[in-house]
């Protein structure tokens, strides 16, 4: 909790300490200072779900997927913004995600898993409050799992035969870097850190006799 500690040696005021604000009120600032910061303008998700079916050479009638996982996620913006009419700052944002898939295949019985990478893009579009001078970046999340198809009579050649289905949750992102200024209560100083202590205790206490002593 925020709190007010006593002076330090040689000083006049009083130390503030990180916390919740107790009371409603906040003591007086000391000054004001310019941070840099990342400021946020405008953020929004969207869920989505995928299909997507890719072909992975040697596998047998029984080959089964053991494990998805989503990897290496990337973003960008792949076409100039169109402003909203009559909506100051508002603008229709396109961006494309790529990410890779890593996929775990058992072949076949008493056949070692194989793990194979594919990759896929899509784009998404939002509007958000992104004016000039804004970056927009994406925070992507979810899950996969694959099945391995079974063959289809009478066709040859690379045909898919493992499909996958991938739940995201996208967060779409305008923001700059700006420098603001804003209200200081002084330099944060650091507290003793506290730890458990040593097994035994410290110093170590020797155990207790058992039994009643003997007498010689």
């Amino acid at each position: 909790m925020s709190q007010y500690l006593p002076p330090m040696t040689g000083g006049q005021d009083r130390r503030i300490v990180p916390g919740p604000v107790r009371g409603g009120a906040c003591p007086p600032p000391s000054e004001i200072v310019v941070v840099e910061a990342r400021k946020i303008y405008d953020f929004c998700f969207q869920e989505d779900t995928l299909e997507r079916c890719f072909f992975v050479p040697g596998l047998g009638a029984q080959a089964t997927v053991t494990s998805c996982e989503i990897t290496q996620v990337t973003c960008s913006e792949i076409l100039d913004r169109e402003p909203v009419p009559d909506q100051d700052g508002l603008a229709l944002v396109s961006i494309q995600v790529t990410m890779e898939l890593s996929i775990t295949v058992v072949p076949g019985p008493n056949v070692a898993p194989i793990t194979v990478t594919r990759t896929i893009s899509f784009p998404k579009r939002a509007v958000l409050c992104a004016p000039t001078g804004t970056l927009v970046t994406c925070d992507v999340r979810g899950t996969c799992i694959c099945t391995v198809q079974p063959p289809i009579m009478g066709q040859t050649g690379a045909e898919p035969n493992v499909c996958c289905t991938i739940q995201l949750c996208i967060v779409i992102t305008s923001g700059a870097d700006v420098k603001i200024l804003v209200p200081s209560f002084g330099v944060v100083m650091p507290q003793e850190c506290k730890v458990a202590p040593a097994f035994g205790g410290c110093p170590p206490i020797p155990p207790e006799v058992c039994g009643p002593g003997v007498t010689i």
